[in-house]
């Protein structure tokens, strides 16, 4: 075991729970204990249990079903069935559902502990290798899984974001997928052959993405051998140099254009012999580290020009390269820190060839002050960070001004609503008029026409039962049912005139609402009638999914842009009878507390989740399907709430509905600059 694992045992007997249990803290093991199946289930759902030892027969449950749960809260754990009453049914059915293993008692404490530790062993590995998988597929650079016959196998996250192409697309396709054309340097199946034959590659080649695009990397490719030694996939990792390169590119041209500049400025030339002595230094190597050329000649090198922390690890390396010919510094360059004449240190790029002669190993360095370039490469990653701070600032302010100018289209839509709402209003004002006052004058002719009707009913009992005109009267009143007509004429013109009452009250709840008259104008405005004039509005909104109960207090005017408020409480109850599920209620409460009131609006909708409370009042936010919200609604109420120097506030809880209550100042603090009508 790489460190303490913990094992649970699950037994009724508690001598046996106690044996069990000293014999494994024996064994380096820390052992909980449990009397039950429940007890057993809390504890693994409690804290981490490597390997479970479970009795087949406990007092509340079955040890399989136990096993069971306790799989269900903790996949990665083991358990051992133990029983004294086997049958291979119960064997099969234990194995089937997960166990680790199955044991007879009595069971002999060596295979019992040899049990214990290839759980504990199985349930660590399984650990390690879910650790390991999801470190892979989070890793940040691209990682492929090739099959033995060079087809992609797997393909991590950061290989779709760096190729475009998806897992899907790229299972069971040749890796010659990502060669460029015209790249026989490096085909991937030339690659692969030389990784399959050399036990490994490491190298920059470019590689194609799906767009076509050429993408520089740097690619390790190493075999996976089977037991039998044969290739049974390969394992690839890529490191993206697009950036790297575009940054040397950047180097290259300061690079150039300082040496340009500095015309003069060549690089240093220096020989040494098998001992580190100088016996070459150029004209340049004087301007470099400021000693002659007299100075030099014949000097240590490492005296002469390495810093003192440096020379222990520069002579170690030089004692090597004199015998061998070889060492770190040689071949290619390198960077390293150097000394001048006055003891300051500079950075230096350093190259160094070896020359064997007279069979012994010189050196011949080409030395160049890189101390411009340095300076170069600091102020070029100070200029993209500064470019990656204003890109972010100019995110954020994009973002907030797409969010003011969504806002001011909402405004200017709920200002062109309004303007409809009054318009509508006034034209349906003079025919309502009109009509209103002909039905009444209608209702005065009718009440005429049934005295008429009366005096004709008193004339017909003087005329002959039998006579033709009798008759015929009969008849024609029959016909239309002169008894019914009579009757509900008065009632039609009693309906037709309360419908006229009931749109009168549209127009002016529409008038109300709207307040076009005192757009953005402050006058000292009744709430409750603000209130009543938005229920009529969108009555239609609320009548089918719930009941509207009013518990309104003793609320004064208030100071306020009246229009507004009513688009509060419209988006207030609109949401709130969205939120109702079948039938619901709505409760609106209104009162006063000190110098402010508040108006609440209550639903036994479904309510908003704990962790959505915090974003309900952000532009675009919305919990409701597409089509539905444009998640402003709130913060435009928000908004206008704040104008009004009030505050809101939200009680909510999933399937328990919502509360929102809403504070406004009776009198505002101060209104400077802002029309102040009314007051």
């Amino acid at each position: 075991m790489n460190h303490v694992s913990k094992v649970l045992v699950v037994d009724d007997d508690p001598n046996l729970r106690k044996t069990l249990a000293d014999i494994l803290r024996v064994k380096g093991y820390v052992s909980v204990v449990a009397g039950s199946g429940a007890e057993a289930i809390a504890m693994a759902t409690q804290e981490l249990i490597p390997l479970a030892l479970v009795d087949l027969k406990l007092p509340d449950m079955s040890g399989l079903d136990v096993m069971e749960r306790i799989k269900a809260v903790s996949p990665l754990t083991e358990v051992i069935i133990l029983t004294g009453n086997a049958s291979l049914d119960t064997a099969i059915e234990a194995t089937r559902r997960g166990a680790f293993s199955y044991l007879l008692k009595p069971y002999q404490m060596d295979d019992l502990l040899l049990n214990i530790r290839h759980g504990v062993d199985r349930q660590q590995a399984q650990t390690q290798i879910r650790r390991l998988s999801e470190a892979l597929r989070q890793s940040h650079e691209p990682v492929i899984l090739i099959d033995a016959e060079l087809n992609f196998d797997y393909v991590n996250q950061a290989f779709t974001r760096l190729f475009g192409y998806g897992m899907e697309e790229v299972l069971g396709q040749s890796i010659s997928l990502l060669g460029v054309p015209g790249d026989d340097a490096g085909d991937p199946l030339r690659i692969a052959a030389i990784a399959a034959s050399m036990e490994g590659f490491t190298g920059e080649v470019s590689r194609r993405g799906k767009d076509g695009r050429v993408i520089p990397v740097l690619l390790s490719m190493a075999p996976i051998r089977d037991e039998q030694g044969r290739i049974s996939n390969y394992v690839t990792t890529m490191t993206d140099l697009t950036t790297i390169r575009r940054m040397e590119e950047s180097l290259r041209e300061n690079e150039e254009k300082f040496r340009s500049i500095s015309a003069s400025a060549h690089d240093g030339i220096v020989m040494l012999d098998e001992n580190a002595a100088i016996t070459f230094w150029n004209g340049a190597a004087e301007n470099i580290f400021g000693y002659s050329v007299e100075e030099a000649l014949g000097q240590d090198v490492h005296e002469l020009v390495t810093p003192e922390r440096f020379r222990p690890a520069a002579r170690e390396g030089f004692a090597g390269f004199k015998t061998t010919g070889q060492g770190a510094a040689i071949g290619g360059s390198r960077e390293v820190m150097a000394r001048r004449k006055g003891g300051a240190e500079f950075p230096l790029e350093m190259s160094i060839s070896a020359v064997r002669h007279k069979d012994k190993w010189l050196s011949i360095g080409i030395a160049r002050d890189i101390s411009a370039r340095k300076q170069a490469e600091a102020e070029e990653k100070a200029r993209l960070e500064q470019l990656s701070r204003t890109n972010h600032e100019l995110k954020i302010l994009n973002t907030k001004l797409e969010q003011a100018q969504n806002q001011l289209l909402q405004s200017e839509k709920m200002a062109s609503i309004g303007m409809l709402a009054a318009g509508v209003a006034h034209e349906i004002n003079n025919p309502i008029g009109f009509i209103k006052s002909n039905m009444q004058s209608l209702e005065r002719y009718t009440e005429d026409l049934m005295r008429v009707v009366s005096a004709y009913e008193r004339a017909e009992v003087s005329l002959p039962e039998r006579s033709d005109i009798f008759e015929e009267l009969h008849e024609v009143k029959d016909q239309i049912e002169f008894d019914y007509v009579k009757q509900d004429i008065r009632a039609l013109i009693a309906e037709s005139l309360q419908g006229l009452e009931r749109v009168t009250k549209i127009v002016v709840d529409l008038k109300n609402f709207s307040h076009m008259e005192s757009k953005d104008q402050w006058t000292m405005d009744d709430i409750h009638s603000g209130i009543e004039s938005t229920l009529n509005v969108i009555w239609n909104e609320l009548k089918y999914t719930c009941e509207v109960k009013k518990e309104y207090g003793q609320l004064p005017l208030v100071e306020c842009v009246i229009s507004q408020l009513n688009q509060v409480f419209m988006n207030l109850l609109v949401n709130a009878a969205q939120a109702i599920e079948g039938k619901g209620i709505i409760t609106i409460r209104t009162g006063t507390e000190g110098e402010m009131i508040w108006v609440e609006i209550a639903d036994t909708g479904k309510g908003i989740a704990a962790e959505n409370l915090g974003n309900i009042f952000d532009p675009f936010y919305t919990t409701k399907p597409v089509g539905k919200g444009t998640g402003l609604g709130l913060s435009v109420s928000y908004g206008i709430i704040q104008k009004h120097h009030g505050r809101i506030t939200v009680e909510s809880e999933t399937s328990q509905g919502t509360k929102f209550r809403v504070w406004l100042p009776i009198l505002q603090p101060s209104l400077e600059g802002e029309n102040r009508g009314g007051q």
